[in-house]
């Protein structure tokens, strides 16, 4: 007689799926605090400095960019989370993506600030996009891991 019936498991396929609302919950907090709190940290002193509009703006669709690819990967995430068949596509395209922002956040920091603790971008978006991939590898709900190619 299984007396195991009912305990989530890892192998049950709910790690994969707590995994990835870990990740949408992060995204969001960290979208959150990029709108409401970074740009007037960082995008206000770019609108009253002297920039050449040109520069104003690319700055200006960067922020948004970012903003937009946070509040992307919450959303894919959360959908991820629940439809198994979007595990991998969110995991190479968010989670990838993720891991090259961090690495590119990591290079800047070393270049501006001499230490990983001046911009911690980073510290974020590795993590999270480590763990989409994470949670992509876990099997499935359905008992389906990775698709075959």
């Amino acid at each position: 007689m299984r007396t195991d019936l009912g305990v989530n498991r890892p192998q049950d396929g709910t790690a994969g799926r707590s995994a990835l609302l870990v990740a949408s919950a992060v995204n969001a907090v960290a979208a959150i605090y990029h709108i409401i709190g970074g740009t007037p940290e960082v995008m206000y002193p770019v609108y009253s400095a002297d920039l050449p509009p040109s520069s104003a703006g690319v700055l200006d669709i960067l922020w948004y960019q970012m903003a937009a690819l946070i509040v992307g990967g919450a959303v894919a995430t959360l959908v991820a989370a629940f439809r198994s068949d979007w595990r991998w596509p969110v995991a190479w395209i968010i989670g990838g993506h993720f891991l090259v922002v961090s690495g590119i956040c990591l290079f800047f920091t070393f270049v501006w600030f001499g230490n990983p603790w001046g911009l911690i971008q980073w510290a974020i978006f590795g993590p999270v996009g480590l763990i989409i991939f994470w949670a992509a590898a876990r099997p499935a709900e359905s008992g389906a891991g990775a698709p075959t190619l």
